[in-house]
């Protein structure tokens, strides 16, 4: 059980990009519903989730044309 209640700030090593390595390092599944989503926050965590079994990301509101891109080419190779 993970117990570490510590703040996300935008002090050193503990930023929202920080935090969320750590927390979502050994997770097996990784849901997340969000409304804005650009591969460039994604590529800022995504070897936390390497060894993630299975990730959906939902989106809301808005991405970019290359975020689209890219997902619409993974999908096709799945």
């Amino acid at each position: 059980m993970n117990t570490d209640l510590t703040f996300i700030t935008n002090e050193k090593d503990k930023n929202l990009s920080e935090r969320f390595k750590v927390l979502i390092k050994d997770t097996k599944f990784f849901d997340v519903l969000v409304g804005y989503f650009y591969t460039s926050g994604f590529y800022a965590i995504y070897k936390s989730l390497e060894n993630t079994e299975k990730l959906r990301i939902l989106i809301g509101i808005s991405t970019n044309r290359d975020t689209y891109s890219l997902m619409q080419f993974s999908h096709a190779e799945a």
